[in-house]
């Protein structure tokens, strides 16, 4: 389901948990995707995705033939065993209803480090399925990162033996763009990669 990168960690806790969430995919859904080859093999990338589930930060990160971090609320970091997983998956909090300035120097670090970073502009998880309005902040962390930002649509329902379907768009390069423009043409691509409009 995944291919091999050389960034990806090789603690035996990650590969073992790579192992797990990848056969519990296989397991459980078909999953199809579609336009892998478009995503930069290197330096810092935005996935800026829809949001349907939890199952969607996971789902990406064996996708993906890269090492990815991602955020998650803060709430899940205080649980000490959640803690502990999340940070070795390479996990960081965030506090959700306020600008949460040290989550943010994070990222930025994160992605001037040349890795991955899952993003979902929305804010949070679609209770519809329709693509919900974007947050603009994630232009501006990819700006003062200099980071690529990766289009991703998910599409489907995470029922057993259900049908997903991941969808790689074309790479936003915020050098080229007002953030305005780019997040129209996030919001179109994510339209179009899910399903839900076609692209202006």
């Amino acid at each position: 389901m995944s291919g091999e990168s050389s960034d990806l960690p090789r603690t035996l806790f990650y590969r073992f948990a790579r192992a797990v969430v990848t056969a519990f995919f296989r397991t459980c859904f078909r999953v199809r995707v579609e336009g892998l080859e478009r995503l930069p093999r290197q330096g810092g990338v935005i996935l800026a995705s829809n949001h349907l589930s939890n199952f969607d930060p996971p789902l990406l990160g064996i996708l993906v033939p890269r090492y990815i971090r991602f955020m998650g609320k803060a709430e899940l970091f205080r649980i000490p065993v959640l803690r502990r997983m999340f940070l070795s998956l390479g996990g960081f909090p965030i506090e959700r209803g306020r600008v949460d300035r040290r989550a943010i120097r994070t990222a930025i670090e994160v992605l001037q480090g040349g890795t991955c970073l899952v993003m979902f502009p929305e804010g949070h998880r679609s209770r519809t399925g329709k693509l919900g309005p974007l947050q603009p902040g994630i232009a501006s962390i990819a700006r003062k990162a200099g980071a690529i930002i990766q289009p991703v649509g998910i599409r489907g329902r995470y029922r057993m033996f259900g049908r997903i379907e991941v969808r790689f768009g074309d790479p936003i390069d915020v050098r080229e763009w007002s953030d305005e423009e780019i997040m129209r043409n996030l919001r179109d691509q994510l339209l179009l990669l899910t399903g839900q409009e076609e692209s202006r």
